[in-house]
């Protein structure tokens, strides 16, 4: 019998996906879901992120069922499962999603391209984002490319398939991955239906607080478009989340498509130099960080002693999700502050993250770090932070409750407060010291980035990773003045860019 094989990755959806559309036009088609033991055990794949992926996986079999054909559902090596159903149908194509993920499925693809190429059949990947591919890819001609990838109309085709007289197959019970405890109460449900759920409730009520709350932890629960993780795994797409944007002519809807737009800006860098995800963007950068297991184990627990660093890393722990300024903050810490390596305080990260997008993490990462040579250096004060956006410290009460009896102006530094005052007593007893000394760790970090940055050859390279990976917003030349002066600078505080939240 001969048919396409449509594979299914990170595109768990049917409506824009093209894929499976030109599947479907000329032979019948088999849709297929192949679920690599080894690809979750990789440190930066959780439980929370597979619940997340199963839940998104039945909601496409349903739906698949509803046109004549369910998922099929394979375990085990996607070149082997290959092979197995090469030996019962003829092959005329397969059809997938082109994935910028971990360097992981960045071998397993290239693997899989060859072995279609042995066996004469038709391979073909097809965009999920607007990220380009090939040697021949100009940076220069990005921002274009990207808005005709978004204009583009959604295609519409009424679609029934043909069902095959083959085992759909059955989704593996958690065990069989081995995953350690990881409880996550507080994140979003996976699946498509869900994910329009939340579609629905952004644009319907609360796109017009986005702009206000966006950087706000607590706040930004309720006001943030929380779709990234419906993004990550394919559920619905970008397209159509722009689509919903146009129609609303505003700053918030303006800010929204923004962000969809650096959303792919980070994810083209990774697919342009895959071994970003471990390897530094400017080699002076390599290895200038030191193991801390104690500091990194605190650091992920929420157990620092920053109130607000604290609670921002508890909430992400319980809900998966945290919004992207204290993303930013989070790393900030463990990278200046703890001097960790960002390879290490990544992996940790990525496992917590329900929307882990490894193009954007692993970029943000290393900006995060300083390692870019091409980003403002940001060194984020977790005291700073928590006054402008937990003010009066509901956040942190809610997420450090050893702190609950401490009054809102105290909570921030409650170090700094009296031993004769009735309230040292609820600090020294329920809640640590910090771990590091910030204003000195802060102090040593711009020193060594300062020392690194004055090298031979250091802006030679740092230029060379402008033009590959850089923001056409500005040249070379004025970007160079600009972190050179920052360096320079005593200042915490640095603007950054969001992401989509």
């Amino acid at each position: 019998m001969e048919l396409n094989i449509v594979w299914f990755k990170k595109d768990l959806r049917i409506i824009d996906n093209e894929a499976f559309y030109e599947a479907s036009l000329k032979h019948s088609i088999l849709p297929i879901y192949i679920i690599e033991k080894e690809l979750w055990k990789q440190e930066t794949h959780s439980l929370r992120q597979w619940q997340f992926c199963k839940e998104s996986i039945l909601d496409l079999r349903r739906a698949l069922k509803n046109l004549g054909q369910p998922l099929i559902i394979k375990t085990g090596n996607v070149i082997d499962i290959f092979e197995d159903l090469y030996r019962l149908f003829e092959i005329k194509g397969i059809y997938c999603h082109q994935e910028t993920g971990d360097y992981f499925t960045y071998k397993r693809d290239n693997e899989i391209r060859q072995w279609a190429k042995k066996k004469d059949i038709y391979f073909r990947e097809f965009l999920q984002f607007a990220v380009f591919r090939g040697k021949t890819f100009n940076r220069n001609h990005w921002s274009k490319k990207w808005k005709e990838h978004y204009q583009k109309e959604i295609p519409k085709f009424n679609l029934k398939l043909k069902a095959l007289d083959f085992d759909p197959g059955e989704v593996p019970s958690n065990e069989y991955f081995g995953f350690k405890k990881d409880e996550c109460k507080g994140r979003l449900r996976g699946g498509r239906k869900e994910g329009l759920k939340r579609l629905k409730l952004f644009f319907n009520e609360k796109i017009f607080s986005y702009s206000q709350d966006i950087s706000n932890p607590d706040k930004a629960f309720d006001s943030c478009s929380r779709l990234s993780p419906y993004i990550t795994w394919g559920c619905i797409s970008i397209k159509e989340i722009y689509k919903e944007a146009n129609f609303l002519r505003n700053k918030n809807s303006q800010m929204l498509k923004s962000r969809l737009s650096w959303h792919c800006h980070f994810i083209q860098k990774l697919e342009t130099e895959p071994n970003l995800e471990f390897k530094e963007f400017h080699p002076y950068f390599k290895k200038i960080r030191t193991k801390n297991d104690y500091y990194l184990d605190s650091w992920c627990n929420g157990n620092t002693g920053f109130p607000f660093l604290d609670a921002c890393m508890r909430s992400l722990n319980h809900n998966g999700w945290i919004n992207f300024r204290m993303r930013a903050m989070l790393m900030s810490f463990a990278s200046y502050n703890l001097w960790i390596p960002w390879q290490d305080s990544g992996k940790k990260l990525a496992a917590k993250f329900v929307d882990y997008e490894p193009g954007i993490h692993w970029s943000q990462c290393q900006m995060q770090s300083g390692t870019t040579s091409i980003n403002t250096i940001r060194i984020y004060n977790p005291i700073k932070q928590g006054k402008d956006y937990d003010y009066e410290g509901i956040f942190i009460k809610k997420w450090v409750p050893e702190l609950k009896e401490i009054p809102s102006q105290l909570i921030h530094e409650p170090w700094l407060i009296q031993k004769e005052d009735k309230f040292r007593y609820f600090y020294d007893k329920f809640y640590r010291k910090p771990i590091i000394d910030l204003a000195s760790t802060t102090k040593e970090a711009r020193r060594k980035l300062f020392e690194i940055r004055n090298k031979d050859g250091y802006w030679d390279i740092s230029k060379e990773i402008h033009l590959k990976h850089g923001s056409r917003r500005s040249n070379f030349k004025k970007r160079k003045k600009v972190l050179r002066e920052t360096v320079k600078d005593s200042k915490f505080e640095q603007i950054e860019i969001n992401l989509i939240s």
